[in-house]
């Protein structure tokens, strides 16, 4: 059924003047086609969902929905609605607090600058506060009564059976995992056989097997079948981002942290032009994401407080990027002084070495389970030159990298 967009204005106000709840309706140029939360006062909040319209037509094309339950503080709905043959448009339902809001929660919500005193009494008596099983009914009848659109059943797509089901699989077992008499084909249940390993992969922190992935022509052909066209393949790799940011926080890392991460790459993504670049952006992404996943749980213990704790947390969340201890200091509100004295007390380890520690292990895996060379590995865990890196990987483990893999590689083989 064919819709004026007249009418459906008229039927987001009538819905906004009974629930509340705010609308965002964006045409094909991100320009907002109608909105009924425009007051001065939420300008700031305006400048926060515009990039939600973007990533989201940039992740989906013009198809697709996405609910955000990633901040525990606020929620959004986003969905692509077409009027007409020809014109599709990107609506947003939300944001919604999902606790009430209190002078703590504002930097939480990820609005964009400084939010006055007369715009957080505006928010906070514009914004409705729910529940997540609330805000899916609530979606759920927007979308039936208001626009006359099938709702999502939002389901996750069993990724936590997939999960649970792949950890314990041998890689003989992978193929046996897809009933026979499923109506998918081959190809496609070969593409979501991938897209599984993919998650599973980076909820256990197996970084080595990411990288054999995407240097298998087999399985990168598979997942990018058109990788002549740019945007074809940004659209799949938009998809495997958020993948690889559910699994993730699957896996018991930051919700905001795995967010930030997911967007520092989407933003690399809108700049990409062509295949080889956006395969790069997703295996480093997704490599990130994995080497966060298996640290986390190595590196943190019950025996250290929780902001020894927390300040590995935050070294694990930003590597392979450099972070000082004075920036380590600041996003821990703490002194860089009393930081380190409690680091060094608890763990045994300056933060330095800690660091350190980190991506000569990562660097071991890697020499052991890749055939990346020595430059690839010292430029992908951020040593400021390959001499620096065989300097300190020889200081950690008595021998240059040429001599570890030579090593593994003899070890393997007589165990072969």
């Amino acid at each position: 059924m064919q819709t004026n967009t007249s009418l459906v204005k008229w039927r987001l106000e009538s819905y906004y003047q009974e629930k509340k709840v705010p609308i965002w309706f964006f045409d094909q140029n991100l320009d907002v086609a109608y909105t009924n939360f425009s007051t001065a006062a939420i300008l700031n909040l305006f400048e926060c969902v515009r990039p939600l319209a973007r990533n989201f037509m940039l992740a989906h094309s013009i198809e697709g929905y996405h609910l955000n339950l990633d901040n525990p503080y606020v929620m959004y709905f986003e969905f692509s609605y077409s009027i007409g043959k020809h014109n599709t448009y990107t609506m947003v339902v939300g944001p919604v607090l999902t606790v009430n809001p209190t002078e703590n929660i504002w930097p939480e919500l990820g609005f964009t600058g400084n939010l006055f005193a007369e715009q957080k009494r505006v928010l906070s008596r514009a914004l409705p506060v729910m529940g997540t099983e609330d805000f899916k009914l609530e979606i759920t009848n927007f979308l039936k009564e208001v626009i006359d659109v099938a709702p999502p059943t939002f389901e996750t797509g069993n990724l936590s059976t997939v999960i649970e089901k792949y950890s314990s699989a041998e890689d003989s077992d992978f193929d046996s995992a897809f009933d026979d008499e499923s109506p998918l084909t081959a190809e496609v249940s070969e593409i979501c056989r991938l897209e599984d390993l993919f998650q599973v992969y980076i909820t256990n922190g197996n970084t080595y097997q990411l990288y054999s992935m995407f240097k298998d022509e087999h399985t990168t052909s598979i997942l990018f079948p058109n990788k002549a066209s740019v945007q074809s393949c940004k659209v799949i790799a938009s998809e495997l981002l958020t993948l690889a940011r559910v699994a993730s926080h699957d896996s018991g890392n930051d919700s905001i942290s795995c967010y930030n991460r997911y967007q520092k790459y989407s933003r690399k993504l809108v700049e990409a032009k062509s295949y080889d670049a956006i395969s790069k952006i997703v295996e480093k992404c997704a490599i990130e994401f994995a080497r966060n996943s298996h640290d986390m749980g190595k590196y943190t213990s019950d025996s250290y407080s929780p902001m020894t704790n927390k300040c590995i947390q935050r070294i694990i969340e930003r590597l392979p990027d450099k972070i000082s201890l004075d920036e380590l200091a600041k996003e821990l509100h703490i002194s860089a002084k009393y930081l380190s004295a409690l680091f060094n007390k608890e763990t045994g380890s300056s933060i330095t070495d800690f660091m350190q520690d980190l991506r000569v292990n990562e660097a071991k895996h890697l020499l052991t389970n890749t055939e990346l060379s020595y430059l690839e590995i010292s430029t992908l865990l951020n040593f400021s030159s390959q001499s620096y890196f065989n300097c300190i990987f020889k200081k950690k483990t008595d021998l240059t990298p040429k001599e570890y893999r030579e090593r593994a590689l003899q070890k393997n083989a007589m165990s072969n």
